[in-house]
């Protein structure tokens, strides 16, 4: 049987021919000068078989043989193989048994990151520190005022009807207590609202120019606050950079600078799933209803968003990731109106 001998003191490669020497003892010939030297069989290590891999023979001190698999491996080293390594062999020599396990693997990375990813990031994003919101948030609004946001225009008036109308709005829900309505001039980005997950929720002044009536501003600011009662920023985030997330695990930096500094880059990049949005829209939809106002403002303001933004543009993928648009107006316009309630 022929064989490559590394013998672990030098870089040379010896190619050798091994034979069996009486009944404990492997004779190994060097190919190139005929020289011998032989190892008890019992102080050598054989390799497990894995498919058309060589096997490799190693004995302390002496480096290491490899050789093809053969029958005559078998005869001179009859030690059974453990079953996992059986199982990889038996696996390695069957085309189809790899191409069955490529396709198993590929399903289980796909079921993870649609099904185990989100539910990872649900989790995490439910024992988030505060301090770490409001770190991801902060960056967030530095990018945003570099890149979009400039001082609302708002008359102050005007402002304050807003921000009273909205803590109505979201008294005594999940949250409340965090959320904070700031107002901002963005061309840019035009009618649009964003939640951040500190709980900021900033509405433009081109949004509320667009509004036919405060109730589809308030049905916007409903979606907003769905948002952040679910914390779907912070969810969003770590979903998307969940290789981040990993490496963060790994090193036991979850909630170090790395994280602070790459989130607010994803969140205002990414924009929400649709899972997110529809839970948003859900959630917008029963908390109208629980004031009095009717779901159907929601409907009225995302038309006028449509036909601003079109079905696939928006500032921040306002409505690029969402679902439909007609799927959403017809789902709030078939909502019915609650009771009578606080406006």
């Amino acid at each position: 049987m022929d064989g490559q001998w590394h013998d672990g003191r030098t870089t040379r490669v010896r190619p050798v021919r091994l034979e069996r020497a009486g009944t404990d003892r492997l004779r190994i010939v060097d190919v190139a000068d005929g020289s011998e030297t032989s190892w008890p069989m019992d102080e050598i290590e054989v390799g497990e078989r894995l498919g058309a891999t060589p096997r490799v023979l190693r004995r302390d001190g002496h480096g290491r043989i490899e050789c093809p698999d053969s029958p005559q491996l078998a005869q001179w080293f009859p030690r059974p193989a453990g079953w996992v390594e059986a199982v990889a062999d038996w696996l390695e020599r069957r085309r189809l048994a790899i191409l069955a396990a490529a396709s198993v693997t590929a399903l289980l990375a796909f079921v993870f990151l649609r099904v185990g990813v989100p539910w990872v990031a649900e989790r995490i994003a439910a024992e988030m520190p505060r301090a770490v919101e409001a770190e991801i948030s902060r960056q967030a609004v530095a990018l945003l005022e570099r890149a979009h946001l400039a001082p609302s225009r708002l008359p102050e008036a005007r402002r304050r009807v807003l921000r009273q109308r909205f803590a109505r709005l979201v008294e005594g829900e999940p949250r409340h207590a965090d959320m904070r309505l700031h107002f901002a001039r963005a061309p840019g980005l035009g009618a649009n609202a964003l939640a951040l997950p500190d709980g900021r929720i900033y509405v433009t002044d081109e949004l509320v120019a667009l509004a036919a009536d405060d109730e589809e501003i308030l049905a916007v600011l409903a979606h907003e606050a769905g948002h952040h009662v679910h914390r779907h920023g912070m969810r969003q985030a770590i979903e998307s950079s969940s290789v981040l997330l990993v490496v963060g695990l790994a090193f036991g930096d979850v909630s170090g600078s790395s994280l602070a500094v790459a989130l607010p880059t994803v969140l205002l990049s990414s924009g929400y799933s649709r899972g997110h949005e529809r839970e948003a829209d859900a959630y917008a939809v029963a908390l109208l209803e629980r004031r009095g106002i009717p779901p159907q403002a929601f409907a009225r303001i995302m038309r006028g968003l449509a036909a601003e933004h079109g079905e696939s543009a928006g500032a921040i993928g306002y409505l690029s990731t969402h679902p439909p648009t007609a799927e959403r107006i017809k789902a709030a316009e078939g909502a019915r109106r609650g009771p009578a309630g606080q406006d």
